[in-house]
């Protein structure tokens, strides 16, 4: 049985960010909220989940291949999109820095871990990250990152590779903004 300390602790549910873009083609923000959490069940007491994000099964085979999955190389969009598979990375960003903009052909979830991020959209948009645990769920929309500090900042993202966004019947193609 589940201690009263697990059952009895009420946690918000987990902060979701989604991109994607305006009926003008441009990125921006296309939903805030915070996802709810319930328990799992008995088998698992004090354990709760909540949905953020569930793709389809991608042709993955490393549960079969004994290679050290870092050693391999992002032969995708800019050299962090592995073409038809996925990179699990993570990211510090020094205190005042600025990410530059930039768009990949890929999913992204984005975990803060520490410290604090602005999400920079390509509409202008600034949004605080600043709890560890918040998401973002970029779809190959134009972004950046800005640390407002004081500390170093770290998340972690996963990149799938992805069909490019289109808008307007035009596939967006990955871009760096400098």
């Amino acid at each position: 049985m589940a201690s009263d300390t697990a059952t009895s602790d009420v946690r918000p549910g987990l902060r979701r960010v989604v991109t994607g873009h305006r009926a003008d083609g441009v990125a921006a923000v296309k939903s805030d909220e915070v996802m709810p959490w319930k328990e799992v069940g008995e088998n698992f007491p004090g354990v709760r989940a909540g949905a953020i994000w569930i793709t389809g099964p991608l042709p993955v085979d490393d549960n079969n291949d004994e290679t050290d999955g870092a050693a391999r190389e992002a032969d995708g969009d800019f050299g962090i999109v592995k073409k038809s598979g996925t990179n699990l990375q993570f990211t510090d960003l020094a205190p005042g820095a600025t990410a530059t903009a930039h768009r990949t052909s890929s999913l992204d979830h984005n975990i803060l871990i520490s410290g604090k991020l602005f999400l920079i959209m390509e509409d202008g948009t600034e949004t605080l990250f600043d709890t560890p645990g918040d998401v973002v769920v970029q779809r190959g929309t134009i972004h950046a990152w800005k640390n407002p500090g004081p500390e170093w900042a770290r998340w972690i993202t996963i990149l799938i590779d992805a069909k490019p966004a289109v808008v307007k019947g035009q596939a967006l193609e990955p871009v760096i903004i400098s």
